[in-house]
C-alpha cells in the first residue's frame, strides 16, 4: 500500500471513529428500543455487509457448476 493510500486510510478510520464518538451526544428516539444506542447505525451497517458477504459467498458457491470456469 502507498503512503498516500494509507494516509486517505488513516483520515477515514478517524473521521469514522469521531462521527460514532459525536452520535453520543445526539438525542435519539428509539423505534425499536436498539435503535436508540449509541453507534447504532455504525455496527449495524458494519454487521449487515458482513452478513451480505457471506450470503453472497454462500449464495456463488451454491449456484456454481462443477467443471465450468470464466475463462474456458
Amino acid at each position: 500500500m502507498t503512503a498516500t493510500r494509507r494516509k486517505i486510510l488513516l483520515a477515514l478510520v478517524v473521521l469514522l471513529a469521531l462521527l460514532v464518538v459525536a452520535d453520543t451526544f445526539v438525542t435519539h428516539h428509539a423505534s425499536f428500543g436498539i435503535d436508540g444506542t449509541p453507534g447504532f447505525a455504525a455496527w449495524f451497517g458494519l454487521v449487515s455487509a458482513a452478513g451480505a458477504v457471506v450470503v453472497a459467498y454462500g449464495w456463488g458457491r451454491l449456484m456454481r457448476r462443477p467443471g465450468e470456469r470464466a475463462d474456458d
